[in-house]
């Protein structure tokens, strides 16, 4: 009984979670996006939003309700203002003052000299209070007419009218594709106005929901709008050279680690110690740097981390190409299956393509004589549990009670047995641990924890047989994570 109850309160800990209220913070009245292609080959984005405060929330979660953040390239756009004001609840429209516009050097970019020339308008806006709207409209001119533009259809808050659209010479549509995931609105019309030397061609949408708030979301659940007139040129280029002390970097890794992760860890050197600057491509006209440029600033847009990490692989033997639907992943081929890796985190790759649903098993039989142990005093010594790479990037402690949207994971069959050596006069506090839940169709997870003679022997087995979690299966697999994450340490006594 003393067993089931603290393996009962070890799950416990996890059923603490966030708030995922959908109670709605704002509502855009108005948002609309609107490209004009030019036929001298430049281009203008038009931007304008109309948005309603309802909770002081709206305005301390969110940067771009109480401040509008505008990011442009001066080399290469020309940014204007058309107007920002706010109405008040009794109608007083309120102009923003001169001194509300700060024209400063993007945050992403300060660590970077290769951005320094950048800037951002930060609009403080005035005048606010539970009721009001917050008007924003500007344009940027560009000298470039390439579109490769990626819309989220959905937002934080509701939006009552969301409009796109595209101004473009006759005979020359842009493409259109939609991933419409969970989208729900009241009404989609789309419209063509024809014209002598320019078309227009869009959508309105009316009355479309929030965006779920919760983690996890399967990126086909996102809803997004996709236009484009021809795609950048991502080639990963490199100077071999400039990559000399790169290759150095990439051919440095732990006896026995598997191909995967080999890349694995060279690309958490690239997440690590390359700066991101998570600056919209658009601002440098869709190009992107060299891999050895990147390498030698140190810094780099995710395409261009994408770049240099392609780069490396290609350079150690991989075969690998810049990816994703932000070029922000890199694919590279081990064994005939393409994993992709995102630069932006340390995420586990993942299977692509016709192998995506494919399950590698993996196997740890590993002994540990040395190993760091946290010491917590009067002879008491907390052992962390080795890592294992393969397992899902979920935290059960994410995990609301209730779900309403699917939930994205990958698919594992993990085993895992670990043996630590205890040095004389130490043992483990307690009985041994035996925990273990199953589920049909979504998978188990089983840990068992024992002393043998000056061992600590760790047994842990982890399978889960679905990529997505739907709603009503989300139960079971919140309680198998829970149960997987409940033990990641053993205490130890020394006499």
């Amino acid at each position: 009984m003393k067993k089931i109850l603290f393996a009962a309160a070890i799950i416990s800990i996890f059923n603490f979670q966030f708030s995922t209220s959908q109670a709605q913070d704002a509502v855009f009245k108005l948002l609309r996006y609107e490209w004009t292609l030019n036929a001298d080959g430049t281009s203008d984005y038009h931007y304008r939003h109309e948005v309603q405060i309802l909770r002081n929330r709206a305005l301390t979660a969110y940067a771009d309700k109480g401040e509008t953040f505008v990011v442009y390239n001066p080399d290469l756009e020309e940014l204007t203002v058309n107007e920002v004001y706010t109405v008040q609840k009794d109608g007083t429209r309120i102009e923003m003052p001169q001194n509300a516009f700060v024209y400063q050097l993007p945050s992403q970019c300060a660590d970077c000299g290769r951005f320094n020339h950048l800037r951002e308008l930060a609009m403080v806006h005035t005048g606010m209070e539970l009721g009001c709207t917050i008007v924003v409209d500007y344009t940027i001119h560009r000298q470039y007419n390439l579109l490769y533009e990626y819309i989220p259809l959905m937002r934080e808050c509701p939006v009552e009218k969301l409009e796109v659209k595209v101004n473009y010479p006759n005979g020359q549509k842009p493409e259109f594709t939609f991933s419409n995931g969970l989208l729900k609105v009241s009404e989609r019309t789309n419209f063509v106005t024809p014209g002598e030397k320019q078309e227009t061609f869009g959508y309105t949408y009316t009355n479309v929901e929030q965006a779920p708030q919760e983690p996890y979301m399967p990126a086909e659940s996102i809803c997004v709008m996709h236009i484009f007139n021809g795609a950048p040129e991502y080639t990963p280029a490199f100077d071999r050279n400039g990559l000399k002390e790169a290759r150095v970097i990439a051919f440095q890794h732990e006896d026995g680690d598997t191909e995967i992760e080999q890349a694995t860890d060279l690309r958490n050197y690239v997440v690590d110690n390359i700066h991101l600057n998570d600056i919209h491509p658009s601002h440098l006209g869709y190009t992107h740097a060299s891999a050895a440029e990147v390498w030698q600033t140190g810094c780099g847009t995710a395409t261009d981390k994408a770049v240099l990490l392609a780069a490396m692989l290609n350079e150690t033997g991989y075969q690998a190409r810049v990816t994703g639907d932000n070029m922000d992943e890199v694919g590279v081929i081990i064994d005939t299956l393409e994993y992709h890796l995102s630069v932006r985190s340390k995420k586990p790759a993942y299977l692509y393509g016709e192998a995506k649903d494919e399950v590698t098993k993996v196997t740890y039989n590993r002994s540990h004589n040395q190993y760091p142990m946290d010491t917590l005093g009067d002879g008491f010594y907390s052992l962390p549990l080795e890592r294992i790479k393969e397992v899902p990037a979920i935290n059960a402690g994410n995990l609301t009670s209730n779900r309403t949207a699917p939930l994205a994971t990958s698919q594992c069959d993990i085993s895992a047995c670990d043996e630590y050596l205890l040095a004389n006069g130490m043992r483990m506090v307690g009985d041994k641990v035996s925990l273990k839940v199953s589920f049909n169709g979504i998978g188990m997870a089983e840990i068992s924890i024992k002393q043998s003679g000056k061992k600590i022997v760790v047994n842990r087995k982890l399978k889960i047989e679905k990529n997505i979690i739907e709603p009503a299966d989300y139960a079971n697999f919140r309680q198998l994570m829970a149960t997987w994450q409940s033990i990641d340490r053993v205490l130890i006594q020394s006499k």
